[in-house]
């Protein structure tokens, strides 16, 4: 085929001829032909360039899912029930272990105890000053003069409780010792250091009942005696003796103006400097009221005692204490069920049938719930019945000739005796009268 480019070409405008290979005519300048476009050739790879290739991604792999096991789901069942049950344990525990003291009163203490009390020293030593550990009220008198001198105080050699109930109604006695109780120790601490403190309330017209003391502790254990006089800060006076011997280091003071009679007794030689302090500071305070151990203890006993009964003896006495009363070796195991103190009170009715109550304080009270869950659990196998006192749960049964009652609030164990043929209504309201 010929080019159409090398033909004479007449300018379809104009009419002028164009010139071969002439595009425009130039004449009038019109296009002679449409423009041709020309492919470029397809580009060569060079021999050394490889060709891109896309990065390998390797296939994901989705596992189907798998199906719980029965066994798996069950043991998410019983977790979720363990810690349901846990919790609701844990809130029943903290129920019954939360606890607000009330407000207590000075208790229902009679006269001549209470004035009693106010007779003992106060140590005032500032490097190790004596405190009381326990104390006991005693009647004397009447049928006990005849009981055969048996006592819980512990007296100086040749004096018992058949003499001082010639000349004495009532006494009241402590324990004084320098060097703590060791907590948590099945055996007890040695007693070589305590001092032993009586306050006697004397019979009407029993002027020489001190003298006649001190030449029965003289005839007893010999030694020497010495006339002393003792003028207390709050003002009064006491005059009596000191009797010094290898036996014993004992003061008979007597009170003047007043029935009051005093005995300070240290069985060691060890004990002589504190008792000659304890002897200076007679009168010196308020007592044991003065020593916030035995007074939280009394200030749990009823402030006001029903009318039908008459409180006549009250006792504290600590853990330690209780242990070494016991005959033959403690069981360690029975330790952690021994409350820290014991505060005990003894009432008559009408009829002159005894009541007591037991107040046991523990350090805790988890610790008295505790004790609580194994004498509920032995009383409700006994048969025992239940009520309502001081706005918790009690237990009551006959046993042994006496009704018992017991129950728990806070950090103390309560527990009541009294006559079979007692309704429980009485109960119950001395119950309620305890200020716990």
């Amino acid at each position: 085929m010929s080019d159409p480019t090398l033909k004479a070409v007449i300018c379809p405008n104009c009419g002028k001829p164009a010139a071969p290979s002439e595009g425009f005519c130039r004449n009038c300048g019109k296009q002679l032909f449409a423009p041709t476009m020309t492919a470029m050739p397809p580009a060569v790879p060079s021999l050394g360039a490889q060709p891109q290739q896309p990065p390998f991604t390797p296939p994901t792999y989705s596992a189907p899912p798998k199906k719980r096991g029965k066994l798996l789901l069950g043991c998410l069942i019983i977790i979720g029930l363990v810690v349901v049950a846990a919790g609701a344990g844990g809130i029943y525990v903290w129920r019954r272990t939360s606890y607000t003291p009330p407000v207590r009163k000075a208790p229902d203490i009679p006269q001549r105890a209470s004035g009693t009390m106010t007779e003992f020293p106060v140590d005032n030593d500032p490097n190790s000053p004596a405190k009381p550990t326990s104390l006991k009220t005693e009647t004397l008198g009447g049928a006990a003069g005849k009981s055969g001198g048996s006592t819980t105080a512990k007296l100086p050699p040749g004096i018992d409780k058949t003499k001082l109930a010639k000349g004495a109604t009532t006494m009241t006695s402590a324990t004084y010792t320098t060097k703590p109780k060791v907590s948590g120790s099945s055996t007890p601490a040695s007693t070589k250091d305590n001092v032993y403190i009586c306050v006697l309330t004397a019979m009407p017209g029993q002027t020489d009942f001190g003298d006649g003391l001190s030449t029965s502790v003289l005839q007893a254990n010999g030694g020497t005696k010495t006339g002393v006089k003792i003028q207390s800060p709050k003002g009064a006076s006491y005059i009596g003796s000191k009797i010094v011997s290898a036996a014993a280091n004992v003061y008979i003071l007597t009170k003047q103006g007043a029935d009051i009679v005093i005995l300070i007794f240290g069985e060691d030689p060890s004990t002589q400097t504190l008792v000659d302090r304890l002897a200076q500071n007679v009168g010196n305070g308020e007592g044991l009221i003065d020593y916030p151990e035995i007074k939280n203890s009394l200030w749990t006993l009823p402030a006001s005692t029903p009318s039908d009964l008459s409180l006549v003896e009250i006792s504290t006495l600590t853990g330690n204490e209780l242990i070494g009363s016991s005959s033959g070796d403690f069981p360690s195991e029975m330790r952690a069920f021994i409350p820290d103190v014991m505060t005990g009170s003894r009432y008559l009715d009408s009829s002159k049938q005894e009541w007591v109550g037991l107040n046991l304080e523990y350090g805790s009270t988890f610790q008295a719930w505790r004790t609580w869950l194994l004498a509920r659990g032995a009383l409700g196998l006994s048969g025992a019945e239940s009520t309502t006192v001081r706005e918790v749960d009690a237990l009551y049964m006959n046993q042994d000739g006496k009704r018992i009652m017991i129950f728990q609030k806070g950090p103390y164990l309560i527990m009541l005796s009294g006559p079979t043929g007692a309704s429980v209504d009485r109960f119950v309201a001395l119950g309620n009268q305890f200020q716990v």
